[in-house]
C-alpha cells in the first residue's frame, strides 16, 4: 500500500543501519490507532524494540548542530505540516518527503521550515530484528527464471531485431506491472518516479487510470496491457522455438497503434492529465512498430502466416487471458483483505474499546496475606498484572513469552505477580513451583525468570531439575502455594492461564498476546487514578 509514513520510517531506519521487515513495519504503522500521528511512529519503533526519542527542540543553529546526522522532522510549508527525513551532509540538509522527493537546503532555510518536532533512533545492540526474506527469495527466483528464459531465447534466435522485439515486450510487461501496482495503491520504482499524487501538476496517473475511459466492462486497460505483452512474449518465444514466422506477432503490434492514439487523445482532451506510465507503454508499442517497419517487407505479408503460427499465437494469448482472468480477481481480493486486516487491527487496538471491555468484569482482590510470591517489574508501579499460571499448562507457554516482552519494554511501568495454580497431590508440579519460589527469594529475580523461561520453553522436568536442582527448604514455599491454591478456589479461577489487570479479568474478546499494545495506556490510566486518589486524601 502507498504508505508514505511507513516509507519515511523505513528510510530513517536504513540510514541508521537498522534493518527490519518492511511489510510488517508498514502494517504496524497503518494499523496503529493513532496513525498517521507522531505517536504511531514512536509506538511502532517501541514495538520493534528500537531505541527512539521524540522531542520538541528549540529552533536555532546551536540545537541543529547537536542533532544526529539523520532524523525525522516536522516541517511547515505552503502545503501545511508534514514529516521529512533530514540528512545532514556538511551543513547541507537533504530533505526527503513522503513521496520520496528530495530537496537540498541550507541550515537557515531548514530552520525557517522546522517546527522543532523530531524523532531520532539509535541501533539497539543485542537485538535482532526479524526480517521477512520471502520477497527476496521470490525476487531471486523470478530473476533466475527470466535470465534462463532470456538465455534460451538468445540461443535459439539468430536475429538481433527479434531479440530486441522480445526485450521490448518484456519491458512492456514490467511497465504493465507498475501500472497495476499503481491502481492498487502499491509502491513501485516506476510509479514513484513517473506519477505525481497531485492533479495540479498535469501529471496524475491515478486520474487517468481511474477514469471511465480506462475501463471496458470488468476489464481495465492495464489488464489488456498485461495480457497483450505477456501474450507477445510467449508467442515470440514459442514461434522462435519451432522456427516459425513471426509475421502474425508483428501484425498484432501494428494493430495496437490505433489504441495508443486513442490513449493519447483521451489523456489530452478528456481527462486533461498525463499518465507517464501509460505513455511509456505507448512508447514501447511505437518502438516495436518502428522496428517491424524497418525490417524486410516480407515480415508483414499475410501470406507468410502459417497454420502453426496461428495456432501457437492463439494458444499463447488465450492461455494468458485465461490465467489472468483467474489471477486478477485474487490480486484485487488480496489488496482488499490487507485493507480489511489493517482496519480490523486499528479498531481492535483502540484503547477505549479495550478499556470498556476490561471494565465490564468484576474487580477481584488479588492480595494474599502471608504469601511470598514472585513479583517482577516495579513493585511500586500503579499497574498491577497478576498472572495465574502453571508450568505444566501448555497454553501458559506463550503467555510467559508475553510477560518477558512486557518486562523488556515496560519494567518500570508495571508490577507482574506470578501466582502458581497447583494441586498438593501433584508432586512434580509442587517440586518445580517451590523451587522457582526459592530461586526468586534466595537467588535473584533474573535467575527465577531464567528458570521460568526454561520450564515454559520446553525443557522436561528431568532436564530442568538437572539444571536448577531440587528445593532446599520447601516449607515456606509450600505454604505460599497452598494459599495461592485456596485463593484460586475462592475466586472461582479454575483454568490457567488467567490474567488480571488491577484485579479485572483480561477481556476474552482479545488474544492474550495483544496485551502488549495496551500497556502504555493502562499505565497512564492507572497512574492518573492513583494521582487523583492521592489528591482526594490530601
Amino acid at each position: 500500500m502507498n504508505n508514505s509514513l511507513a516509507t519515511q520510517v523505513e528510510l530513517l531506519l536504513f540510514n541508521n543501519a537498522i534493518s527490519c521487515d518492511k511489510e510488517e513495519l508498514s502494517f504496524q504503522i497503518e494499523s496503529h490507532p493513532s496513525y498517521p500521528s507522531l505517536h504511531s511512529i514512536t509506538g511502532v519503533l517501541d514495538h520493534f524494540n528500537i531505541d527512539n526519542i521524540a522531542l520538541d527542540v528549540p529552533i536555532n543553529q546551536e540545537t541543529l548542530s547537536q542533532l544526529p546526522n539523520c532524523f525525522l522532522a516536522q516541517i511547515k510549508d505552503e502545503s501545511g505540516m508534514s514529516f521529512v527525513i533530514v540528512n545532514n551532509n556538511n551543513e547541507v540538509y537533504n530533505l526527503i518527503s513522503g513521496d520520496k522527493k528530495k530537496q537540498n537546503v541550507s541550515s537557515s532555510e531548514f530552520l525557517e521550515k522546522f517546527t522543532g518536532i523530531i524523532v531520532a533512533v539509535e541501533k539497539t545492540e543485542g537485538i535482532e530484528l526479524k526480517k521477512n526474506n520471502t520477497s527476496k527469495v521470490n525476487t531471486i527466483l523470478i530473476s533466475l527464471s527470466l535470465m534462463l528464459l532470456a538465455g534460451l531465447f538468445i540461443k535459439v534466435s539468430s536475429s538481433l531485431s527479434t531479440a530486441v522485439y522480445f526485450l521490448l515486450s518484456a519491458i512492456g510487461v514490467y511497465i504493465s506491472r507498475a501500472i497495476i501496482k499503481q491502481e492498487l495503491g502499491e509502491q513501485s520504482l516506476l510509479g514513484d518516479a513517473f506519477c505525481s499524487q497531485s492533479t495540479n501538476t498535469g501529471n496524475s496517473c491515478n486520474s487517468v487510470l481511474s477514469s471511465k475511459g480506462a475501463q471496458f466492462g470488468r476489464y481495465k486497460l492495464s489488464d489488456f496491457s498485461m495480457i497483450y505483452f505477456i501474450g507477445l512474449l510467449l508467442s515470440t518465444l514459442l514461434l522462435t522455438l519451432i522456427a516459425s514466422s513471426l509475421t502474425i506477432v508483428f501484425i498484432f503490434s501494428l494493430i495496437a497503434i490505433p489504441v495508443t492514439l486513442y490513449s493519447i487523445y483521451y489523456q489530452y482532451a478528456v481527462v486533461k492529465q498525463w499518465c507517464f506510465l501509460c505513455l511509456s507503454v505507448t512508447a514501447v508499442l511505437w518502438i516495436q512498430a518502428a522496428l517491424i517497419l524497418s525490417l524486410n517487407y516480407n515480415s508483414i505479408i499475410l501470406s507468410n502466416i502459417t497454420l502453426n503460427a496461428l495456432l501457437v499465437s492463439s494458444f499463447s494469448f488465450l492461455s494468458v487471458f485465461t490465467i489472468w482472468n483467474i489471477l486478477s480477481p485474487n490480486i484485487k481480493l488480496i489488496k482488499e483483505l490487507k485493507e480489511s486486516k489493517i482496519k480490523y487491527f486499528k479498531f481492535k487496538r483502540d484503547y477505549s474499546l479495550f478499556e470498556a471491555l476490561l471494565n465490564k468484569s468484576t474487580v477481584v482482590d488479588t492480595t494474599i496475606t502471608g504469601a511470598s510470591e514472585v513479583v517482577f517489574g516495579n513493585p511500586e508501579a500503579p499497574l498491577n498484572i497478576t498472572l495465574i499460571t502453571s508450568p505444566f499448562c501448555g497454553h501458559c507457554k506463550p503467555v510467559h513469552t508475553l510477560i518477558e516482552q512486557v518486562l523488556k519494554k515496560h519494567s518500570e511501568e508495571v508490577q507482574i505477580h506470578i501466582r502458581f495454580s497447583t494441586h498438593q497431590d501433584n508432586t512434580p508440579l509442587i517440586n518445580i513451583t517451590s523451587r522457582l519460589l526459592e530461586l526468586y527469594h534466595t537467588e535473584s529475580k533474573a535467575k527465577c525468570l531464567e528458570a521460568m523461561h526454561d520450564i515454559y520453553g520446553g525443557l522436561t522436568s528431568e532436564q530442568w531439575f538437572n539444571k536448577w536442582g531440587e528445593t532446599n527448604n520447601r516449607a515456606p514455599y509450600l505454604n505460599t502455594l497452598k494459599l495461592a491454591s485456596e485463593w484460586c478456589k475462592d475466586k472461582n479461577i479454575n483454568f490457567t492461564p488467567e490474567i488480571l489487570i488491577n484485579g479485572r479479568s483480561f477481556p476474552k474478546e482479545y488474544e492474550r498476546s495483544e496485551l502488549i499494545y495496551f500497556i502504555e495506556d493502562l499505565y497512564e490510566n492507572a497512574n492518573l487514578k492513583q494521582t487523583n486518589t492521592l489528591h482526594k486524601t490530601v
